[in-house]
């Protein structure tokens, strides 16, 4: 393969690095590429995930012997020996909404392909069916019997029975018009089709430029004969009839730039392109971003990560170089010893040595943290961004986490109140001691021993006051770039209460006056004077309500939303990340500030600031949800229980249980049960690991 071997920011993926082994045919997707193997299974590289980091298995083939693969934009497909199709990664537009272009269509089919947001597939009459997104009728297929079809971002083409291509979908530059003639095959790109004719000439059509206008040439074919072609975003690459692959169009990641040798067949991915050579080896070739000096001396494998690079060499000694090499904390230094293999991860590598045992190293972000490595013997081991994962001895999987939030051990036993922090909750039990669970990669869920009165769980720290009245602190002690800011260094003397908030801390000490710690950037540690009964620490923001009643609050307030504090005496107050509510003296609910988010095509209001009528005991203000125990014990919840991405998670969904108190953290709630249990809903990542 060639071209990019990065992802949209940059970061490594390996859609250009080819696994080893023999294949009969590769497709190059969007940030991934897929090959059927010599023995029919389905083998991918390169993203995983989705530009926003969450997980989508565009990667992650099922088992099965295959005869054809296509990989997407954010999914891929295959036609098995039995002629049914299968789908895998994303069946969602970049909004969470269900388009079905991952979905499995009933019947057999000879030949599928997977496009940016939908799929087509050939049937053995010769009819072709397409599904997913069909805005631009690109999933809208003309009645007539093709041999075969290639789908592009939002058009798709296919060869007819008597050689004419018939394209629909987007036209915007052309590249749904086609030529007439005949035609043995056909690739759609991203704006651009091109076409292998019968005497092997190369004919294309539609965008010949860049996305800004700039000319690319992608469009433009040289002369010659060529046995297949391949379109891509803004480059296209053919098989000639000896074998060479000539490329032609945009080359600045280096996906153009062929190497020599006789090449089968190709993949042409967004930036990357990759193809099987005679011999059944894969070769992938382009950008190499990292101007690191490599070492000297004879390698038998290499292993490249995002700015970290470690090479095992042939004596089985591993050498590595690049920014993982840096002594800044946290860092697990290199070992020494023989290794038979090693695999990097971002800025850090596992390696598996002669005994079967495992070791990792390297350096980690500072809000990252080194999980303890399995005892297990191992036959291989593969490193990520987030997680390590190996093939033990007896060919069974285990993984291990690396900066993720980890297992969880729910606790067991009755509490007294629980607080939901960002992505773990912590309670008091009725004897007085703490317990949490969810992401403790900070040390957030690791509580000190004592007893406790309240407890209140921030973005990635937790407070407690203690039974005299001190406040303790665990977790996060630093801001997002690693600087001390002390969210968790509390100071001396005696709290009524505490509230932990994003990288700040608000108590109010027994006379009833305020005292902030941590980051105060936008002034929200700088308490007004007065004296207060209750205070709630958000995201940038404080809010606390007055020995009158009133409300008083300090800190950020967000350009979108009223932030209008209300009249009137309030008996209770919650501080969100981006909205406030109150429980007036009538028990109605009063909330301000945003009552939606801000998204690319708009303000989407979600209604977390308009409550409900009705009469309330207590409220809590998550991210984008509210929630109040009401009179009679039962919960209410407004606004979204879904993420920004239009996945349902429903922190805004409660059960029909009855409370006597909740805690809303930013896509999950909680609550104590009138008989002392605990019960949570929302998103379950670990924090929701309740007992």
């Amino acid at each position: 393969c060639w071209g990019s071997n990065d992802d949209w920011d940059g970061n490594f993926i390996g859609q250009s690095s080819p696994p080893t082994g023999a294949f009969t045919s590769v497709s190059a997707g969007g940030w991934h590429t897929c090959g059927v193997k010599t023995d029919g299974a389905v083998e991918c590289w390169g993203a995983n995930i989705d530009h926003r980091g969450n997980l989508i298995g565009q990667s992650t083939p099922p088992a099965g012997v295959f005869t054809s693969v296509s990989a997407g934009w954010w999914h891929t497909c295959g036609v098995k020996t039995d002629g049914a199709v299968e789908c895998w990664g994303a069946n969602v537009n970049y909004l969470g909404f269900v388009l079905g272009n991952a979905s499995q269509p009933v019947g057999a089919f000879v030949s599928v392909s997977a496009g940016s947001s939908h799929t087509c597939g050939v049937r053995a009459d010769g009819a072709v069916k397409c599904w997913g997104d069909n805005d631009d009728g690109q999933a809208t297929v003309p009645k007539r019997a093709f041999v075969s079809v290639s789908v592009g971002s939002s058009h798709a083409c296919g060869v007819k029975m008597d050689g004419t291509v018939e394209c629909w979908g987007d036209n915007d530059d052309g590249e749904s018009t086609p030529p007439g003639g005949a035609f043995v095959s056909v690739s759609a790109g991203s704006s651009h089709t091109c076409g292998v004719r019968t005497d092997g000439a190369v004919e294309c059509w539609g965008s010949n430029t860049w996305s800004n206008g700039d000319f690319a040439g992608q469009a433009t074919p040289p002369d010659g004969t060529f046995a297949s072609v391949i379109a891509g975003n803004v480059h296209t690459c053919g098989v000639k009839t000896d074998g060479a692959v000539e490329c032609w169009g945009g080359n600045d990641t280096g996906q153009a730039t062929t190497p020599s040798g006789a090449f089968a067949s190709l993949g042409a991915g967004r930036s990357h392109t990759c193809g099987v050579r005679t011999d059944g080896t894969v070769e992938c070739w382009g950008l190499g971003h990292l101007n690191s000096t490599q070492p000297s001396g004879t390698f038998d494998s290499v292993s490249v990560g995002h700015n970290y690079m470690c090479g095992l060499r042939t004596d089985g000694t591993v050498e590595c170089w690049g920014y993982g090499r840096s002594t800044d904390s946290p860092v697990r230094p290199q070992p020494s010893g023989t290794f038979v293999s090693v695999d990097v991860g971002d800025e850090h590598a596992c390696g598996l040595r002669t005994d079967g045992t495992v070791e990792c190293w390297g350096k980690l972000a500072f809000w990252q943290y080194w999980g303890s490595l399995p005892s297990s013997t191992f036959a291989s081991v593969s490193t990520g961004n987030y997680d390590a994962c190996g093939v033990k001895t007896n060919g069974s999987i285990e993984c291990w986490p690396i900066n993720s939030h980890g297992p969880s051990v729910p606790p067991s036993g009755a509490f007294a109140s629980v607080s939901a922090g960002s992505s773990h909750t912590c309670g008091v039990k009725a004897d007085g001691s703490v317990e949490c669970w969810g992401a403790d990669h900070l040390g957030q869920s690791t509580p000190p021993p004592g007893t406790f009165t309240s407890v209140s769980a921030g973005g990635n720290h937790t407070c407690g006051v203690k039974t005299d009245g001190s406040v303790e602190c665990w977790g996060a002690n630093i801001d997002y770039w690693g600087n001390f800011i002390g969210e968790s260094t509390p100071p001396g003397g005696a709290f009524a209460s505490v509230s932990a908030g994003g990288n700040h801390t608000c108590g109010v000490r027994t006379d009833g006056a305020v005292e902030c710690w941590g980051d105060d950037d936008y002034g929200q540690a700088t308490p007004p004077s007065g004296t207060f009964t209750s205070v709630s620490a958000g995201l940038q923001r404080t809010c606390g309500l007055k020995t009158d009643g009133s409300v008083e609050c300090w800190g950020a307030f967000i350009a979108y939303g009223d932030f209008t504090q209300p009249s009137g005496d309030l008996l209770s107050v919650s501080d969100g990340p981006y909205h406030t509510c109150g429980v007036k003296t009538d028990g109605s609910v009063e909330c301000w500030g945003a009552n939606g988010y801000p998204t690319h095509v708009g303000y989407v209001v979600t209604g977390q600031a308009t409550p409900p009528k009705g009469t309330f005991v207590s409220v809590a203000a998550g991210r984008r949800h509210t929630c109040g125990v009401k009179t009679d014990g039962t919960v209410e919840c407004w606004g979204s229980s879904d993420d920004p991405y239009g996945r349902f998670h429903g922190q805004a969904t409660p059960p029909k249980s009855t409370f006597a108190s909740i805690s809303a953290g930013s896509r999950h709630t909680c609550g104590v049960r009138t008989d002392g249990a605990l019960e949570c809903w929302g998103r379950r990542h670990h924090q929701l690991d309740r007992p």
